[in-house]
């Protein structure tokens, strides 16, 4: 049923979030959403996607209704940015689309009396929805910026809740507050942080969005076994941003290489059947190539050329250019040590061997010595290459 435009605005954001997962809201998260109002934990300048790639700032006092529509919308309202290297606006921080939080909840499967660490307080709402129905002492929230910490807790002290709210790398936890029954991410994560494991409960729960180089997208939900493993499968959604870590600086401009003198070879995969909008192949893509990274070039100023994919690698100087002629042909320059496009082909081409899983059937384990291993199906079938993952810390 769809609320009517007479609706209370919880309800008609209630009725976004039904829309969204399709089924209703659990009781314990309904009653939590109808007694932390989202519009409480944003500030009066929010950043709002401007249909073109970007973002626009809207200020409450010049476009109340426009900033009331997104905080009672189920869209992400971006609070924290800086400026990106060509002085574009790039996202710090912001406050998840609700349909995408209860998602997440549900995938986290709190329970009644237990303890929850959040990673990531954000604005605080999350929080607040943890508080609202476990109870304030229940959960521990980390944030990094202390600025966001101050104002988190002012929002949450105005609708009645007092969670602890502290400021710290979230990728070390909160030891002080162990051990807890789940941990819940509201930041993506490469890995899973030592620190993490040695502060859940046996029998506990890690639920966090997955990023890697190639991309972010995927949630881990992972248990920690009797024996000290902690083993889990990603769920589908939640592209979120990657956590920040004490001393980490914004990414460094990175110059364009020079390939002129590199020789051209005829490719047959699209580039945009690895980097395109199917987000299953690049989970998978991302897994398999571990430090890949990419970035789009419309190309306009190349003549004949109709686009261009760039790869670069994180550990070392190896890069490679794909570009798709405006007469289709495809070519691929590579340089370095590693032939980036070469491994990206051959992630893809294992992944549609297999019959394009989706990403819930991929697994991880994390032994107890804080090393990871990846697989598909069981964990006796390791991913291509046995690629292990260390754990953070």
């Amino acid at each position: 049923m769809t609320p009517t435009t007479g609706t209370s605005p919880q309800e008609r954001l209630i009725g976004q979030v039904v829309a969204h997962l399709g089924r209703p809201v659990p009781p314990e998260w309904l009653t939590a959403m109808r007694t932390v109002p989202r519009d409480q934990f944003l500030p009066s300048r929010v950043w709002l996607r401007d249909g073109r790639g970007g973002y626009q700032v809207c200020e409450r006092e010049l476009e109340p209704a426009r900033w009331q529509e997104a905080a009672w919308g189920d869209v992400p309202v971006v609070v924290r940015v800086e400026a990106g290297l060509g002085g574009e606006v790039r996202p710090m921080s912001s406050a998840s689309a609700p349909g995408t939080v209860i998602a997440m909840l549900e995938l986290a499967d709190v329970r009644t009396g237990g303890r929850v660490l959040e990673i990531g307080t954000g604005t605080g709402w999350h929080a607040g929805l943890l508080s609202a129905y476990l109870g304030d002492a229940q959960v521990v929230s980390v944030e990094l910026d202390g600025d966001l910490v101050e104002r988190a807790r002012a929002s949450l002290e105005a609708v009645g809740r007092s969670p602890l709210v502290v400021r710290g790398d979230g990728a070390r936890g909160w030891a002080a507050g162990a051990s807890y029954d789940r941990i819940i991410a509201t930041c993506s994560v490469r890995d899973v942080p030592t620190e993490w494991l040695g502060q859940l409960a046996a029998g506990g729960r890690i639920v966090a969005p997955w990023n890697s180089a190639w991309c972010a997208y995927g949630t881990l939900v992972a248990d920690l076994d009797a024996d000290g493993t902690l083993r889990g499968r990603w769920a589908a959604g939640g592209s979120y941003m990657p956590m920040r870590r004490v001393g980490h600086a914004s990414d460094a401009a990175v110059a364009e290489p020079d390939l002129s003198r590199v020789p051209a070879e005829t490719t047959s995969l699209s580039p945009w059947s690895v980097a395109g909008e199917d987000y299953e192949a690049q989970f998978a893509v991302g897994l398999l190539t571990a430090g890949v990274w990419h970035a789009w070039d419309t190309a306009d100023d190349e003549p004949g050329v109709h686009a261009q994919l760039w790869l670069y690698a994180e550990d070392g100087d190896s890069t490679a250019l794909v570009e798709v002629a405006t007469s289709g042909t495809m070519t691929v320059r590579q340089a370095g040590a590693r032939r980036l496009w070469d491994e990206v082909g051959a992630a893809w081409h294992w992944w549609r061997r297999e019959g394009a899983p989706g990403m819930d059937r991929f697994g991880i384990d994390h032994q107890p010595g804080g090393t990871a291993r990846l697989w598909l199906d069981t964990p006796d079938r390791l991913l291509p290459g046995d690629h292990p993952h260390a754990s953070g810390g």
